[in-house]
């Protein structure tokens, strides 16, 4: 970990140039598909309301309609008996003011009737014990008709995030000894109350994106607007013409609470995809995906404006703010998006002059990069602002402010930015496994450095989750668990914006490199934030930064608020405290004037180092001793180049491997012999990455920097199968549009293995030089040269493997910083 992950700014999982669609963009018979795969795994869901438990114990009476009988095995087997522990939902979504008690009702049944107790405990995030109660109750049978009811309440126990445990045991009525436990997560925050207007009005910029797989919306609105959160991004059609009752649509989501959104402008409806342009709408799908037009195609211009205008129409007239597209880099062409972009600015501007409307853009500079290419092609006209979704960008101020000017440079005018994703996950298993007090880390940050630069509205990537598969981090960026219950994100977040949200920015103070120390001005109050982040390359390492620092607040005593809100008194000892920081902000307040007189604007290249220029891995490439055979068996490819295949968190069981690169005059040749447990790829060629496949990423314009591909920097997909039923050597002809077309005169086979038990597959390839224009192969000549393995089963989503000798700096979009290939 580097103490700013100064990756894209997209997140990892979007690197590529086809998007991982969210949950609510997938088919429904995508959808259910993959439930039915994932249907036998344990996935980890977080808290239940509900949880039951028992011991099992032998059947020692006859059968009864307690009792189940064996019919295969002849033998009476009694079910297992349980004691039901249900903690009743507090509304809105577990969240409790601050004012208010914290107090559940709990319904218990399945004890044999008579005297019981439950044990009620309550946890702060990290696993302390904040309080206890033992509570006496009249036990009732699990078939009783009315559960036992008890009332849990800790008082007022301050603001944070916190965990309540039930437990309960005791001797069924057959007299089997049982246990029943039930787990809730809850929020204690102070309740907000401010208009739209006034959000817009005192520069209140802090929200959380909509997610419709929340099923109680209106609850979990109104949870969200109470703890000032008051932005969002909405579809512009969201919910449809007629909801549901417990649906909303996107001008209910605007008037029933106080809630400013930026409209998001996408998608339309299949008569108006234009065959004209783009063909026969059956031939298109075959290609690119079925469906996929609705985002990746221009519509006809008079059919959809009018449509567009109605949509529109519906929307409350204060509604201002639009968003064109969600991440068109991963979707069309500059030229096509640009086309939309006007289309969208005509409609919108008739009705709405002073709307603010802007594309949603990569943030990226290059004149290679998409950005670049949408403003020479006459995207931005009419437009007053950008959307970005900076995710691991977010906390690289330097990248915004740079993004900025270069913008004001491009335009000739200064832009608003509205950051309508970013944020973090708390994927639960696998390679990406990262806790939810971590999440909770990278999203504070995130805000405090985006809210510092000005953006107008921040707004995290998304209210809930779908918790499908434990290991795919695009299934757990949630605030909201799903069961609808807060995780420690939302809490912190909350707790933010009740810092900084609607505060001046003055300045960041110096403490040292590795150390963040912002200061804001907030009704009258100085407020310092400080954390500690430094780098440490340990594997799935989490808050391991550590400091101490002297801090001279010019007053005898202040007050420290930590990530959750609890607040508590510090003494000045000779004008100076001694303050421990770790990864987590904290905020100190009450600061004088004077003592914050040093805070600049200026952001210092030493507070976060950058680590050093990684020099490129240069390796060598063997001539082919004697022609590739192409009947699966790499013998003769001893004398090639060989590139191991790993990723240190994935089992070498599931995927590892190694490669093999070599040339003569017309081919460069791949050889890969993979130990997989499962190949798979059914993909369409839009979406080969997202299975097994291996990436291959060649330049013939060798650089140490660069983001984004030039005319010499070229991208091949090699897959073992396909949705085509049939191995594919291609090469990436359009990377927004995810054209992916057969390489011509390329070879191929792929063979399945089973070496000493352990399945994989192997694959010989030769790639024409031609392939690679302005190369010309011979010893001595160098390109740039690069590998990444994908692999997926039915059990888990993408998993990347590299070679181990390669770069640490690699990135998909940033041809600099791939490796040297010097043929031999």
């Amino acid at each position: 970990m580097q103490a700013i992950d100064r990756s894209h700014p997209i997140r990892s999982t979007q690197h590529h140039f086809i998007p991982m669609l969210p949950i609510h963009k997938i088919r429904r018979s995508t959808l259910l598909r993959r439930i039915s795969l994932l249907a036998g795994m344990a996935v980890a869901t977080g808290f239940d309301m509900t949880l039951a438990s028992a011991q099992d114990k032998k059947p020692s009476q006859p059968a009864s309609a307690d009792v189940q009988v064996n019919k295969e095995a002849g033998k009476e087997v009694k079910k297992k008996e349980t004691v039901h522990v249900t903690i009743k939902r507090h509304i809105p979504c577990n969240l409790f003011n601050t004012t208010e008690p914290v107090r559940f009702d709990v319904a218990l049944r399945g004890l044999a009737p008579g005297a019981a107790t439950a044990e009620a405990v309550l946890l702060d995030e990290s696993g302390r014990e904040v309080a206890r109660q033992t509570i006496p109750y009249q036990a009732v049978a699990a078939k009783a008709p009315d559960a036992a009811v008890v009332t849990v309440d800790f008082g007022k126990p301050g603001r944070g995030y916190y965990e309540l445990v039930i437990k309960t045991a005791g001797k069924s009525p057959s007299g089997e000894t049982v246990e029943g436990t039930a787990k809730a997560s809850l929020g204690v925050m102070e309740f907000v109350s401010r208009t739209k207007a006034q959000v817009r009005e005192g520069n209140y910029a802090f929200g959380l994106k909509w997610w419709s797989g929340i099923k109680n919306l209106r609850e979990m609105e109104d949870c969200i607007t109470k703890l000032g959160l008051q932005w969002t991004r909405i579809a512009q059609a969201e919910g449809g013409k007629n909801p549901a009752p417990d649906r909303m649509t996107s001008a209910q989501i605007l008037t029933e609470f106080p809630m400013n959104g930026v409209i998001k402008v996408e998608r339309f409806p299949k008569e108006m995809y234009d065959e004209a342009r783009y063909g026969p709408l059956a031939e298109w799908e075959a290609k690119y995906g079925k469906g996929a037009w609705v985002l990746k195609t221009v519509p006809k211009k008079d059919l959809y404006q009018t449509w567009l205008r109605d949509q529109i129409a519906a929307l409350p007239p204060e509604q201002q703010v639009f968003e064109i597209w969600n991440e068109p880099w991963d979707k069309m062409s500059p030229q096509d998006f640009a086309t939309i972009c006007g289309y969208v600015t005509e409609v919108i501007l008739k009705d709405r002059p002073n709307a603010i409307i802007g594309p949603n853009l990569y943030g990226n500079t290059s004149p290679y990069e998409y950005d670049a290419r949408v403003i020479e092609a006459g995207g931005m006209k009419g437009m007053k602002m950008v959307a970005l979704h900076p995710y691991a960008g977010s906390e690289d101020r330097a990248w915004y402010r740079d993004y900025c000017a270069w913008l004001k440079q491009k335009l000739g005018r200064d832009m608003e930015i509205y950051i309508t994703e970013y944020g973090s996950h708390s994927t639960p298993e696998g390679p990406a496994k990262r806790s939810e007090m971590e999440q909770s880390r990278r999203v504070v940050r995130q805000s405090l450095a985006l809210y510092a630069e000005g953006a107008k509205a921040l707004i995290p990537h998304w209210a809930g989750q779908s918790e499908q598969n434990p290991t795919y981090l695009e299934d757990w960026f949630g605030f909201f668990r799903k069961n609808e219950q807060p995780k420690p994100v939302l809490i912190a977040h909350a707790n933010c914006a009740r810092m900084v949200d609607g505060a001046r920015y003055v300045g960041d103070l110096w403490y040292g490199p590795g150390i963040g120390a912002m200061v804001f001005e907030k009704n009258g109050s100085n407020v310092l934030v400080l954390w500690t982040l430094k780098p440490d390359d340990t594997p799935g390492a989490e808050n391991t930064s550590r400091a101490e620092i002297t801090v001279e607040p010019g007053v005898p005593e202040l007050t420290q608020v930590d990530i959750m809100g609890r607040e508590k008194k510090l003494v000045a000892e000779g004008g100076k405290v001694r303050i421990a920081l770790d990864e987590s902000p904290i905020y100190l307040t009450g600061l004088s004037t004077s003592s914050i007189a040093s805070a600049t604007k200026d952001l210092r290249p030493d507070r976060w180092p950058k680590p050093e220029k990684v020099a490129r891995v240069v390796r060598k490439c063997s001539r082919m001793a004697t022609p590739a055979t192409f009947d699966g068996n790499l013998d003769e490819w001893k004398g090639a180049t060989m590139l191991g295949l790993l990723n240190p968190k994935v089992n070498g069981a599931d995927c590892s491997g190694n490669g093999y690169l070599a040339w003569d005059n017309d081919n460069l040749y791949i050889g890969l012999d993979i130990r997989d447990n499962e190949m798979l790829n059914k993909q369409s060629r839009a979406k080969l990455y997202r299975q097994d496949s291996l990436e291959l990423f060649v330049s013939t314009e060798p650089r140490d920097s660069g983001r984004g591909y030039g005319p010499h920097d070229h991208q091949f997909f090699i897959t073992p199968t396909s949705g085509e039923d049939k191995p594919i050597v291609g090469k990436v002809t359009d990377r927004e549009a995810g054209t992916v077309e057969d390489v011509q005169g390329a070879k191929v086979i792929t063979t399945l293995t089973n070496k000493a038990g352990d399945r994989g597959w192997a694959m010989e390839v030769a790639i024409p030089w031609t392939a690679i224009p302005g190369f010309k192969p011979a010893p001595g000549a160098t390109l740039s040269l690069d590998l990444l393995l994908n692999d997926a089963d039915t059990s888990h989503e993408r998993f990347k493997l590299r070679p181990v000798d390669g770069n640490t700096d690699f990135s998909v979009i940033e041809p600099g910083s791939w490796s040297r290939l010097t043929l031999e």
